[in-house]
């Protein structure tokens, strides 16, 4: 089972909506940990389709700043708005390369 599967669980919708699929995606990426996306992931109801972002935010203000940034654009994406490109350059070339994934996913 990947990471992206344990989060999802029975929620398999997920997958073929955009904007939720970036929040999942995001936090399956290897530069969190499994002890980051637990505790990510107590702020997302899949049930009634919710993401408490104000808590998620709340929660990284200990995270790295490339995992800030990572949630700020997964926050943009999940809210149908843009993504401030200008962060990208802020990123290590991986964070840059999961960046641009999780915006092409969101807008394939």
């Amino acid at each position: 089972m990947t990471t992206y599967q344990y989060l999802v669980g029975p929620h398999i919708w997920v997958k073929q909506t955009p904007q939720w699929n970036a929040v999942i995606e995001t936090f399956s990426l290897p530069m969190f940990t499994d002890n980051q996306r637990a505790r990510l992931m107590q702020w997302v109801d899949l049930d009634n389709r919710y993401v408490d972002w104000e808590a998620i935010h709340r929660e990284a203000t200990h995270y790295s700043p490339e995992q800030r940034t990572l949630l700020r654009i997964a926050h943009a994406l999940h809210q149908d708005g843009d993504c401030q490109l200008s962060e990208l350059g802020q990123l290590s070339s991986a964070g840059r390369s999961a960046a641009i994934m999780l915006i092409g996913l969101r807008y394939r």
